[in-house]
């Protein structure tokens, strides 16, 4: 079969994984001053290798999806990368300003990422001012989402391109929605890391439960950079954000603060105790659950690392055809639905039978609330002629290709559009994206 093209690695996400590890174990036995400089130690751990890894080793910068000309040379223009940086600057305090003004998150949740950016801001704005200067020389269409927020925070553009402005909009919306929560997630699992230690010798279900926090810490980081680091050096920016409303609402339902209220209270698949409490009263099954929790969460970790710099929610950042999305178009979800399955396990862990029935229907909710998620993904990214080319591959190729015989929804359909339409809506894409 034909081997497609993919924009990810698995030597990154090994290279991520190993580095970020190592990092884990030292915090693990040497403790951060607090959870904010752990997560930012984390960060880098995870952050500097990949990274020199895509540019020096992968070449991420030569891709053509990246809108950038090595080949010739032009003059920077000043006065444009002034214009992109208050662009830059503008869409940053207009997301401060809706998380005061609206308080999405609990006060809470936003110290601790407003901390770390009070520590990196001397570091990063020279970064930021050099990264954009450099890369406007590069661009083969240098007006971009920036330029166009930029001038029309200036009032100098009577005529703004309100299509790109719009997807400039959407994509900022998605990192200024996750990236703070899931920074303040990372920050408040450091302490655990050390205070937990001694589960590992607390026998065989503690060491496991310890093992799935370090790995929650992995995916956490990996995610935190990925909706950092939306940058055309690493081909990592933001292509075109998911516009669809019903795939809006079934991302946002998993997430604080609305999954509070939905996993929370209207379908509460989790009882009072979890997994943990009762795995060791089953002694032909504990061994087996430990392997089946431990490898459902290492899938989850491994289809979010082959990402490398790319992760986000509600974003079209490359196609992915490597890694576990080798054998399924949607590994992290299937991953999920069976972690949730197996440490809620309602049908053993709930204090009465109506509790069981109960946690036991939420699961299928939550299962269903993943299919639709991945259904618009598959819509979004269907704009796509790439994604069109490995879904259909996917649909001779992937492990579930015996249960869509009988289950014909599981099949993936190409969009009705013709292609010249498909493939200039993703040219379109690659040489306006939102960053």
């Amino acid at each position: 079969m034909k081997k497609l093209d993919t924009v990810a690695s698995n030597w990154t996400a090994l290279i991520g994984c190993v580095c970020l590890g190592l990092g884990i174990a030292y915090r693990a036995v040497v403790p951060a001053e607090n959870p904010v400089s752990g997560a930012l130690f984390l960060i880098l751990c995870y952050l500097i290798p990949v990274s020199l890894f895509e540019i020096l080793g992968r070449k991420s910068h030569r891709r053509a999806s990246t809108g950038l000309d090595w080949e010739t040379s032009r003059s920077p223009d000043l006065q444009r990368v002034v214009v992109k940086l208050v662009g830059f600057f503008g869409i940053m305090a207009a997301v401060v300003a809706i998380h005061a003004v609206f308080r999405i998150y609990a006060v809470e949740r936003l110290i601790m990422p407003l901390a770390a950016l009070q520590l990196l801001l001397p570091v990063c704005l020279p970064l930021v001012i050099a990264y954009f200067y450099f890369v406007d020389r590069r661009m083969r269409e240098p007006h971009d989402g920036y330029h166009e927020f930029g001038q029309l925070l200036l009032r100098r553009n009577s005529d703004p391109d309100w299509p790109l402005l719009k997807d400039f909009a959407l994509g900022w919306m998605i990192k200024g929605f996750f990236l703070p929560v899931m920074f303040a997630y990372l920050a408040l699992q450091m302490p655990r890391l050390h205070l937990d230690l001694n589960q590992l010798m607390q026998g065989p279900v503690a060491a496991a439960v310890y093992l799935t926090t370090a790995l929650v810490i992995v995916e956490l980081t990996i995610v935190v950079v990925g909706y950092a680091m939306t940058l055309r050096l690493f081909d990592a920016h933001i292509r075109s954000p998911n516009g669809l409303l019903g795939a809006w609402v079934v991302t946002l339902i998993c997430y604080e603060p609305f999954n509070k209220i939905a996993s929370g209270q209207i379908y509460p698949y989790r009882t009072e105790q979890d997994w943990s409490a009762v795995a060791g009263d089953y002694a032909l099954l504990m061994w087996p659950w430990i392997i089946l929790v431990l490898s459902a969460f290492l899938l989850w970790v491994w289809a979010t690392a082959i990402f490398g710099l790319r992760w986000s929610n509600l974003t079209h950042r490359g196609i992915i055809t490597n890694g576990p999305y080798a054998f399924t178009k949607h590994p992290d979800y299937v991953a999920k639905s069976l972690f949730f399955w197996l440490t809620a396990a309602p049908f053993l862990t709930a204090a009465t039978p109506w509790q069981a029935v109960t946690g036991t229907l939420s699961l299928f909710v939550i299962n269903a609330v993943y299919f639709g998620r991945a259904r618009m993904e598959e819509k979004h990214l269907s704009e796509d002629p790439d994604y069109v080319e490995y879904a259909l591959a996917m649909n001779e190729r992937s492990i579930f290709r015996g249960m869509a015989r009988y289950l014909p929804f599981l099949t993936y359909h190409a969009p009705d559009r013709q292609g010249s339409d498909t493939a200039r809506k993703s040219d379109a894409a690659q040489g306006l994206p939102a960053e």
